[in-house]
């Protein structure tokens, strides 16, 4: 019976993740395009799990925040009317804009709402490279310029994503430029 709620726990706990997963492989044999657009469709899908989950808890921060504002307000008019519990109705009203306060600080800390947006971007981004990557291929184009275009993208894109967070969060990492690997230079120099 513990192994089963602990099965159930790592899968809740794999829910809740909201970093991004680590890759598997590509799968073996593949070509240029099929690594590119494995690793196309692994991002396509995190940053659709990411933002689904940002849109989530910068929704239930937003509504939680007003619904208990709104608490506060009628803890106010409570004290009010019933002068006998003012004391208790004042201590509550005070508890829940404890409360308040510190949702605010976490949903500020964590920038879900930006993040959310930010995800938005780069999702509608990779998007945009696997259906230029599809159509590209559909009409015969060269398979490995395809990839290498595409990765290129792919590599700004995510670079791009990089430097935004590190704006938003206000660390170093913005304006920071990632270094490609040394064999991406030289075939960029044939």
């Amino acid at each position: 019976m513990r192994r089963r709620a602990g099965a159930g726990q790592q899968v809740e706990a794999q829910q809740k993740f909201t970093g991004m997963r680590p890759m598997e492989p590509p799968p073996a044999g593949s070509d240029a395009l099929g690594v590119t657009t494995h690793y196309l469709n692994h991002f396509r899908r995190e940053y659709t799990r990411t933002r689904e989950l940002m849109k989530k808890k910068a929704r239930r921060s937003t509504v939680g925040i007003a619904a208990l504002n709104g608490l506060i307000a009628v803890l106010g008019v409570a004290v009010a009317a019933w002068r006998d519990y003012a004391a208790w109705l004042g201590l509550a009203s005070t508890v829940v804009a404890g409360v308040v306060g510190v949702i605010s600080a976490w949903s500020g800390l964590m920038r879900h709402h930006e993040l959310w947006q930010q995800r938005s971007l780069i999702l509608a981004e990779l998007q945009r490279v696997i259906r230029n990557v599809e159509r590209r291929e559909a009409s015969g184009d060269d398979r490995q310029l395809i990839a290498r275009e595409a990765m290129e993208l792919l590599d700004a894109t995510l670079s791009q994503d990089a430097g935004n967070w590190g704006s938003l969060s206000r660390t170093p990492l913005a304006g920071a430029q990632f270094q490609p690997l040394p064999a991406t230079v030289e075939r960029a120099r044939e």
